[in-house]
């Protein structure tokens, strides 16, 4: 950077905290801006060589319709130099000796700004966006002459023009007191084209975008003069007697009417110096009827009329951090509001009668051992292939179960007895059954159930359950029958 870029920088920073610190503080309700700043801006995205960060200023009025948003219109001046010896157009300051190009333009802009934080917040962030004209040329720097650039219809124009553009900036703003705000911002505009005639060959290879950076103070001004506390309240009646005058104010929230930019405020709410409710933690219930005025952010939306942060399930955790808000209530839960099942029987702790039974057990809704199944004879129509004693897969899982029940209850004995249907003599039919309720004997053992508790009865072509004239009839009668007893 050069020794008088240096300097008049310096002096720029000098002169605004001189004013900053000269500044009384006063009401947050001021709303009228006027905003001076200095900086450094390039222009760049084309082939013309690159324009290093040189030295902007700027200033601007604006309003703030409301507590998050600032209208603007600014006016900036910049005069850019090309240095075709600069390695980027990120560089600082211009070498005069290899300019080549002179860019100067007036920049008149409108812009809308959206504060992430209410007005009189001691410090803000924020995005803007908006457009306006760029009045620019571009000239010889040797001589001052205007360069000359072929249009779009072949004829010879001066490179200069009057040029829309679009916008964006983002800015951080810290208010020194009530009325003076310092601020840093960046920003880049866009020329769009409209406005200008040149050939195409021009149009894609001239400079596009302007980046700027710059250093402000913004100060507020425009709210009502003060008053001592006694002018205005008495005034002479007709008949010179003094009479005091009515201070309204119509919603009893101590800010009187006339200042009041919310007149119809709910009695009761904590409001703000312009009498519009307060509501600190964004939930949308305001602060005097808020029983949780610090609610977490990420609970927004999912609060109730009291502003506390709802728990549908009434588990301990709230719904805004409740990866399972719709629990059984009274279910006993982790962390992360998931019921636990110490048991993994499926009844949740807090809801399971048995919470320590054994893995695998049937249970019934309470989370207890299901011995219902033991009330009345458990019968086994087994796919037998003709002749065969062979359990199917599906016998074998049930078996699986009842062995995994009667290895809790072990005071329970089974009488386990084979049938078949009429096919064959009496005498091998009984053979068969019997071997067919020995081999759920022998399953069972091999379980873990005793051989003691359990007796293998073959009862052939006993007590049919349906004809014989059918296929599907004889299947229902070549079964295994196991009663329970004790």
């Amino acid at each position: 950077m050069s020794r008088h870029l240096k300097s008049k920088t310096v002096s720029i920073v000098v002169l605004l905290l001189i004013v900053a610190a000269t500044v009384n503080a006063a009401d947050p309700d001021y709303r009228y801006t006027v905003s001076v700043r200095g900086g450094l801006t390039n222009l760049g995205s084309g082939e013309q060589g690159p324009f290093p960060l040189q030295q902007s200023f700027s200033f601007g009025i604006g309003y703030y319709p409301s507590q998050q948003w600032h209208l603007s219109v600014d006016y900036a001046r910049y005069q850019l130099h090309n240095d075709t010896s600069a390695s980027s157009a990120f560089s600082v300051g211009s070498d005069d000796q290899h300019d080549t190009l002179k860019f100067s333009s007036g920049r008149l802009g409108i812009m809308a700004q959206r504060d992430m934080f209410s007005l009189g917040s001691m410090i803000n962030l924020s995005l803007g966006l908006g457009g306006g004209l760029l009045i620019w040329e571009i000239t010889n720097p040797a001589d001052g002459t205007i360069m000359k650039v072929p249009g779009e219809k072949d004829q010879t124009l001066d490179y200069k023009a009057t040029e829309i553009f679009v916008g964006l900036n983002s800015e951080f703003q810290i208010n020194l007191t009530g009325r003076v705000g310092l601020f840093a911002r960046a920003e880049l505009d866009y020329l769009t084209g409209a406005g200008v005639e040149f050939s195409p060959e021009i149009e894609s290879a001239r400079d596009r975008q302007l980046f700027s950076t710059f250093l402000g103070l913004r100060f507020r001004f425009g709210a009502p003069k003060p008053q001592w506390q006694s002018e205005g309240l008495w005034t002479e009646s007709a008949t010179g007697a003094s009479t005091r005058k009515a201070q309204l104010d119509s919603d009893g929230d101590n800010v009187p009417d006339a200042r009041d930019r919310c007149p119809d405020s709910r009695p009761g709410s904590l409001v703000n110096e312009q009498g519009c409710p307060i509501d600190s933690d964004g939930d949308g219930v305001t602060d005097g009827f808020d029983n949780c005025p610090g609610s977490d952010r990420r609970a927004i939306g999912m609060v109730d009329i009291n502003g506390c942060p709802v728990d549908s399930d009434f588990d301990g955790v709230p719904d805004y951090l409740d990866h399972c808000p719709y629990n059984a209530v009274g279910a006993i839960v982790d962390e992360q509001g998931c019921p636990k099942d110490s048991d993994a029987d499926g009844i949740p702790d807090g809801l399971d009668d048995c919470p320590y039974t054994l893995v695998g057990v049937d249970v019934d809704r309470f989370g207890c051992i299901n011995l219902s199944m033991l009330a009345e004879p458990m019968v086994l129509h087994i796919d037998y292939v003709s002749g065969s004693f062979e359990i199917d897969h599906s016998t074998k899982e049930r078996l699986e179960r009842l062995s995994r029940l009667l290895n809790f209850v072990e005071d329970v004995k089974l009488e386990i007895s084979g049938y078949t249907d009429n096919i064959g003599t009496s005498v091998a039919n009984r053979d068969l059954s019997l071997k067919r309720a020995r081999r759920v004997r022998d399953y069972l053992m091999n379980l873990g159930i005793a051989t003691e508790r359990m007796e293998a009865l073959g009862r052939g072509e006993d007590s049919f359950l349906a004809s014989n004239s059918t296929a599907a009839g004889r299947a229902k009668n070549r079964r295994v029958e196991i009663v329970f007893h004790r």
